[in-house]
C-alpha cells in the first residue's frame, strides 16, 4: 500500500493541474459555500482562509487537482417543469444541443428568438478539495476538508501563482511541502443599471509566504504545519498526512460531469421545441437533437430583448 502513495510526496503534482489548461444548494453535499446572509459588515464582506489540497483518492492514487465541469442552467419562467441544470456534452468533447440552441437563437436576428436565448445560461466551474483554516461567519467548519466550487476569477489566481506573476516565484498552491494559504474575500456587487447583486472574488488572494501543509488536531482545536526534511515532507509524518487527507465525508469524483440520461435527453428535446416554437411531436423522445433541428422562421419581429446580469465568475458563454 505504501507504494501507492509515492506520487503524493514525489513533487509530481504538476501532472494533476490539467484544469488550468484552456480547453441546488445543500449544506450536506460536501460543498463549501459562502453564505452572504451571515455577513454583518457588507463593506468587509465574507472572509475566510482556505488551503487548496491535492486530490488523494481513496485508492491512494493522485487524481486531478481540480475537476472541471461545464453546465447549462435552463430558466424558463413560464414553464418551470423545463427549468434545471444539465451537464454539457462539451465535457466529453462532443457537440452540445443546448450550446447549439443558444447560438442559433442568439444569431437568428429575430428579436423574440434572441430574447429566448437568455433562458439558457452557461457555466464553467472547477471543484477542488480545500481545508478550512479560518471562517469568521461559519466557525464550525474550521478544520474540515470540503469541496470548493469556484470559477474563472479564482482559477486565474491559481494560474498567476503557478506562473509567478505575483511574487516572481512560481508556486503550485496545491503542494504539501510549499503551498500557500488562500485568503477568501467575497463581496456583493452589481452591474450598472442592474438591481441583482452577485458575489465577486476580486479581492481574494494567496498569502506571499509558502508553508507546508497545516494539519488540524481536533482534540487541541489547533493547526500544526507538517515538518520538512530537505524541503520534503518528513517521511515519519507521511502516514499522518495520508490519514488526514482521507479524513473527509465526500469524494471529489462525485462532482465529475455525467452524461445525460434518456429522461434528460427527452427534457432537452422539449426545451428545444418550446424555445423554437416547434411542435413537441417533432422531437421523439428517442431522437437526440442536432444542429439540423434549428431552422427558424424570421418573418416576425418584436421589441429588442432586455439585457441580463451575470457574475464574472460564471462567465456565461464568454469562453466557448
Amino acid at each position: 500500500m505504501a507504494n501507492e502513495f509515492n506520487d503524493l510526496f514525489s513533487g509530481n503534482l504538476d501532472s494533476t493541474m490539467d484544469f488550468l489548461n484552456e480547453r441546488k444548494p445543500s449544506s450536506k453535499d460536501g460543498i463549501y459555500r459562502v453564505d452572504m446572509s451571515k455577513v454583518t459588515d457588507k463593506k468587509k464582506g465574507y472572509r475566510a482562509k482556505l488551503r487548496f489540497l491535492p486530490n488523494l483518492t481513496k485508492e491512494g492514487k493522485l487524481g486531478p487537482a481540480a475537476i472541471e465541469k461545464i453546465t447549462h442552467y435552463v430558466d424558463i419562467k413560464s414553464d418551470k417543469s423545463l427549468s434545471g441544470w444539465f451537464d454539457s456534452a462539451k465535457n466529453f468533447n462532443e457537440k452540445c444541443p443546448l450550446t447549439d440552441l443558444y447560438y442559433q437563437l442568439k444569431n437568428s436576428k429575430n428579436a423574440i428568438l434572441m430574447e429566448k436565448a437568455e433562458c439558457l445560461k452557461y457555466s464553467k466551474k472547477y471543484y477542488s478539495y480545500v481545508l478550512i483554516l479560518e471562517d469568521e461567519q461559519q466557525p464550525d467548519l474550521v478544520g474540515k476538508i470540503m469541496i470548493f466550487q469556484y470559477g474563472k476569477q479564482i482559477r486565474e489566481k491559481i494560474q498567476a501563482e503557478r506562473n509567478g506573476e505575483i511574487t516572481g516565484v512560481p508556486c503550485n498552491v496545491f503542494k504539501l511541502e510549499d503551498g500557500k494559504d488562500f485568503v477568501l474575500v467575497v463581496k456583493e456587487t452589481a452591474e450598472k443599471n442592474q438591481e441583482n447583486a452577485f458575489p465577486t472574488y476580486v479581492n481574494s488572494m494567496f498569502v506571499p509566504e509558502k508553508t507546508s501543509l497545516p494539519i488540524y488536531f481536533e482534540e487541541r482545536r489547533a493547526f500544526k504545519n507538517v515538518p520538512l526534511v530537505d524541503g520534503k515532507i518528513d517521511p515519519k509524518s507521511q502516514g499522518i498526512v495520508k490519514e488526514f487527507l482521507l479524513k473527509r465525508d465526500f469524494e471529489l469524483e462525485d462532482f465529475a460531469p455525467k452524461r445525460l440520461t434518456e429522461e434528460e435527453h427527452g427534457k432537452v428535446n422539449q426545451i428545444i421545441a418550446f424555445l423554437t416554437g416547434k411542435a413537441s411531436s417533432g422531437f421523439a423522445k428517442e431522437q437526440k437533437p442536432t444542429s439540423d433541428d434549428f431552422d427558424f422562421d424570421e418573418s416576425f419581429t418584436a421589441p429588442s430583448s432586455s439585457s441580463s446580469s451575470s457574475s464574472d465568475d460564471d462567465d456565461f458563454f464568454k469562453d466557448l
